[in-house]
C-alpha cells in the first residue's frame, strides 16, 4: 500500500522542510530546531486499491465420447406355402334285396 505522505515521520507536523528537501524551500515552512512539540505521527492514508488481473490461460482437453453402433440383420424369411390337396374317391354302392313273393294258397299235398 502507498503512503502519500512520504516525510510525515518529520520535526515538521509530519513533513521535513519540503516536498524534496535537496532542493531547499519549495513553499514550505522551513523547520525550527527550538521551540518545537513533539513529533506526531498521522494514521495511515491509503490510496484505493490499484486492482491488477494477471491471466493465465490452460487449455484442459474433456473427451466427450459419441459412441456408435451399426447392426447389420440378415433376415432369413421362411414363406410355408400351404397346400391342401383333396382327393376324391367313388363308391359304387349296391344293395340287394330278397323278398318272397306272396306265395298262393297252399295245395294239398297229395301225398299227405
Amino acid at each position: 500500500m502507498r503512503n502519500n505522505y512520504p516525510y510525515q515521520n518529520s520535526n515538521y507536523g509530519g513533513y521535513h522542510g519540503a516536498m524534496y528537501p535537496q532542493q531547499g524551500n519549495c513553499g514550505y515552512p522551513q523547520a525550527k530546531p527550538c521551540g518545537q512539540l513533539p513529533p506526531q505521527t498521522m494514521p495511515a492514508q491509503y490510496d484505493p486499491v490499484k486492482q491488477n488481473t494477471s491471466f493465465t490461460g490452460q487449455d484442459v482437453f474433456v473427451p466427450v465420447v459419441h459412441p456408435s453402433h451399426t447392426t447389420n440383420v440378415y433376415q432369413k424369411n421362411y414363406k410355408y406355402m400351404h397346400s391342401f390337396p383333396h382327393t376324391e374317391s367313388v363308391v359304387c354302392q349296391e344293395t340287394h334285396q330278397h323278398f318272397c313273393a306272396p306265395s298262393c294258397p297252399p295245395r294239398p299235398r297229395p301225398w299227405c
